[in-house]
């Protein structure tokens, strides 16, 4: 259907009567005089008459054909005809995927070199009655005339941060309802089937990617150090790397700065590393592959704390706290000592449960007020609920629980994980309180596979005042526990409200700090999703986009505008009207020789 930009313009299509009412008064019967020696020169005159009326009919609707070409053309006319060579104002969002996959080698140039050229020629056909954006990884969309998005596109090299190519449509589609020009989306991407996720976009998607097949890629994927802290006799750590051609990979790993250990791991597969203890305190554990034709992913870091395990005491009658101490001893995470109560409020750290007997309540609560401690017990609640997930634990059923309250008004630092939208276990200084009895008939965590891990964590770290290691990629929001008021790294600070989320823009190690003791760490790796390169299939893609066209790459810059707006027909009214102007010169001047 054909559209109008300047639709008022058309008020003048009555103007093209204009030439018939000229012709209709110009019209005139001559006065009929006989005079019988001129008859012969009257039948002449009639041939020639009709030749003339024949002209001035031409010349008439060439007149009128010329106005109505001019009235339209000023009105902006366009229609949706794709691959035309001009366009009408529109609006454009380009997707430019330069996630860390891009920087893949392939005939011996980077694919993000071929998303650029391609970009860069796309903003080029654009005019400045255009509307344009730019999005790339930091999913931010930039506004900006040709010039400048050009040089943006040339700026751009492969960036640490992953983009989730459903999210970018669906954030192209909001800014292009905040337009009123016809608008499009045009996505440049080497199409990771990775990379992909729904979208609901409401105008025309062009995707473009390259044809080429990528290059075969293994990389690391994962370092997981195990239990955690260390103690100083060492650890192992297993390194997944990811892949399916099946041959290994050479790999090196290395705690702080001393020599790795090397080995060989298999693509799609794990290799296991036993690394020599050290000295007490936070160490970056580093590990590093030969590199191949992505480079992003051949280096991974960690964090790893070393210490010696927790030397506690507890109560051996309480059926499944003692178990679990007792599992914790024969494994050597734990020890008999002073260090640590655990199950009851002792001297020093202490892992405190609600006690059996309600009417012991009163009198715990006293204790704890009396070393200073930030929260209490409160009411008994019978309603089951849901622990919310967190990085101590995951999601788990709680039949009864006491609240826990805050001894001081609207002191709610601290939590440690909720249920039911409560606190239900908290930290206080050395002092660890849950709000259920490590009971079947209290909570489904003794009878889950996330006890024994829970338990480590428990008397390990976080009675001790480490309270999580975290994992991370640059960009992806990590929720921080709430006792956490700075985050570090290299130098540079930014504080953080406990409870709330980080970003991190780069790769690396972030120190988490409460105060000026250091509580955990985040690991921050390059997302293990963008090792896998293989290509999303075009139904996949029109699957997930209703309505997106795939094309070539090349063959993006003519289909940018087509699919992003509709053709201008103002060009071809011109020419048009051009060709009429000059038929009604060669037609008048006929006519004035004529007559």
């Amino acid at each position: 259907m054909i559209g109008f930009l300047h639709p008022w313009v058309l008020l003048g299509l009555p103007f093209a009567a204009v030439p018939l009412i000229l012709h209709l008064i110009q019209r005139r019967d001559p006065p009929t005089v006989e005079f019988p020696a001129v008859r012969y020169l009257v039948q002449v005159t009639q041939e020639h008459q009709r030749r003339l009326r024949l002209r001035h009919w031409l010349l008439l609707l060439v007149r009128t054909l010329l106005i109505l070409a001019l009235v339209l053309a000023a009105a902006g006319p366009s229609a949706p005809i794709r691959e035309a060579a001009s366009h009408s104002p529109s609006a454009l969002v380009l997707v430019v995927d330069d996630s860390p996959s891009s920087g893949a080698i392939l005939s011996g140039t980077a694919r993000l070199n071929q998303l650029r050229t391609t970009a860069r020629r796309i903003l080029e056909r654009a005019t400045p009655s255009d509307a344009l954006w730019l999005i790339t990884s930091d999913r931010l969309a930039r506004r900006g005339a040709p010039v400048e998005l050009i040089h943006a596109v040339d700026s751009l090299s492969p960036s640490v941060m992953r983009l989730d190519l459903g999210r970018a449509v669906s954030l192209a589609g909001e800014v292009l309802a905040t337009d009123s020009r016809p608008g499009g989306i045009v996505v440049l991407s080497d199409l990771q089937a990775t990379a992909l996720s729904p979208a609901s976009p409401n105008v025309p998607v062009v995707v473009a990617g390259p044809e080429e097949p990528p290059s075969p890629n293994v990389g690391l994927t994962r370092l997981d150090a195990g239990a955690q802290p260390w103690t100083p006799e060492g650890g192992t750590v297993i390194v997944t790397a990811s892949g399916d051609s099946g041959i290994p990979a050479p790999v090196s790993v290395g705690l702080g700065d001393r020599p790795g250990r090397q080995a060989l791991v298999p693509a799609g597969g794990s290799a296991s590393f036993a690394l020599a203890g050290t000295a007490p305190g936070w160490w970056t554990l580093r590990a590093s592959k030969s590199p191949d034709e992505l480079r992003a992913d051949d280096d991974r870091v960690g964090l790893v704390r070393v210490s010696s395990v927790a030397r506690g005491n507890w109560d051996p009658g309480d059926r499944y706290l003692g178990a679990a101490a007792d599992v914790l001893v024969a494994s050597g995470r734990l020890a008999q000592g002073p260090e640590l109560s655990l199950g009851r409020l002792g001297p020093g750290a202490s892992v405190i449960l609600p006690p059996a007997d309600p009417a012991l309540v009163g009198a715990l609560n006293r204790a704890l007020e009396r070393r200073g401690a930030g929260w209490r017990f409160g009411t008994l609640v019978v309603t089951p609920a849901i622990s919310d997930s967190g990085p101590l634990l995951g999601r788990v059923q709680v039949l009864r629980r006491y609240t826990l309250e805050p001894l001081r008004s609207g002191a709610t630092s601290g939590v440690i994980a909720r249920a039911g939208g409560t606190p239900w276990i908290v930290k206080s200084g050395d002092l660890v309180l849950l709000g259920s009895r490590l009971d079947p008939q209290w909570t489904s965590l003794p009878l889950s596979a996330s006890f024994m891990p829970f338990m480590d964590a428990l008397v390990n770290r976080l009675a001790r005042g480490s309270i999580v290691l975290l994992e991370g990629a640059p960009g992806e929001q990590v929720l921080l526990p709430d006792a956490v008021t700075e985050v570090t790294r290299i130098g540079r600070r930014w504080r953080v409200e406990g409870g709330g989320g980080f970003r991190p823009t780069l790769p690396g190690i972030y120190y988490l700090l409460a105060g000026r003791d250091t509580v955990g760490g985040v690991s921050v790796n390059v997302d293990p999703r963008e090792s896998a390169l293989a290509p999303a299939r075009n139904a996949a893609i029109e699957s997930l986009w209703r309505g997106a066209r795939v094309i070539r790459l090349t063959d993006a810059p003519a289909a940018a505008f087509a699919g992003a707006g509709r053709a201008s027909l103002q060009g071809a009214l011109l020419w048009f009207a051009l060709a009429l102007m000059l038929c009604e010169v060669a037609l008048a001047s006929g006519h004035r020789r004529s007559a």
